[in-house]
């Protein structure tokens, strides 16, 4: 007489379906969704974290986050401290995406004789929203004799802060590099964008005001790691850290080709 005996383990989780039956999600996004919801409760999500206790790497797991993000299943948010500096960033895992907001629609939306637009320019939401900041920044210097509302003058600054670390993928910058260090140059770049000088010191080099704006508003995210990797690798005593930091941001965008093709030479000579 045969006896079968079933081994029974005590350590299951239990989830919904609803991600494993999801058609949107890639398999690699459902294995990942299915290892987060099998953490407890108090585990510190970071990518670095996750690449921990599986065979991908950093960046495999940030790409399969942020399709996980896009499908509502995981929702990022910034913590600011008590100096309203964005510190760390707070991950919420859903087992069922968050619903998408759609923009409501509006009766009889088209006109019998819709009048002539101008012609739509590549990327214009990007490019609007540099220069509405600018523009706001402009005005309230033409402001300087007037009394100026401490609450709009604040609401300008934050806005220019949450477009620079838009621009830059503030997020990414930090799980790379600490938000220590990021939040110290994006607050940099606020401050000096928000300045009211007519010209600001550059290497010693008194630059105009508005050429250093429009530079700190063009920057993205490959600009601030070349500015980072260069100061990691920096050996030398740096004495004044913000003035190495503004002429390492301003002439990021100017060096960083050279830098990385002379970095290519080195590699393919050895």
């Amino acid at each position: 007489m045969a006896v079968y005996r079933v081994e029974r383990t005590r350590d299951y989780t239990v989830m919904a379906n609803y991600h494993l039956r999801d058609t949107a999600l890639s398999l690699k996004a459902k294995g990942l969704l299915s290892l987060m919801l099998s953490l407890p409760d108090s585990w510190d999500y970071t990518t670095r974290g996750l690449a921990a206790i599986c065979r991908d790497g950093v960046d495999a797991i940030r790409a399969t986050v942020r399709e996980l993000e896009r499908n509502g299943y995981v929702i990022r948010r910034r913590i600011r401290n008590a100096q309203g500096q964005l510190t760390v960033t707070e991950y919420t895992i859903l087992e069922r995406p968050q619903p998408k907001r759609e923009n409501p629609v509006l009766e009889n939306p088209v006109q019998e004789n819709p009048a002539l637009g101008k012609p739509i320019l590549e990327n214009p939401t990007q490019s609007n929203t540099k220069k509405s900041i600018i523009q706001e920044l402009r005005n309230d210097e033409s402001k300087k004799d007037q009394s100026i509302n401490p609450t709009d003058e604040i609401e300008t600054i934050e806005k220019c802060r949450a477009q620079l670390c838009s621009n830059i993928e503030y997020d990414t910058l930090c799980e790379r590099y600490g938000p220590e260090q990021v939040s110290e140059i994006v607050e940099l770049m606020t401050e000096t964008i928000c300045s009211k000088k007519d010209h600001i010191r550059i290497a010693g080099e008194e630059k105009p005001a508005e050429l250093v704006k429009e530079r700190f508003m063009q920057l993205r995210f490959s600009h601030l790691e070349y500015v980072l990797n260069c100061m990691k690798n920096n050996t030398t005593k740096i004495r004044n850290i913000k003035g190495y930091l503004l002429t390492a941001i301003f002439n990021a965008p100017a060096t960083i080709d050279s830098f990385y093709r002379a970095e290519v030479n080195h590699d393919l000579y050895l």
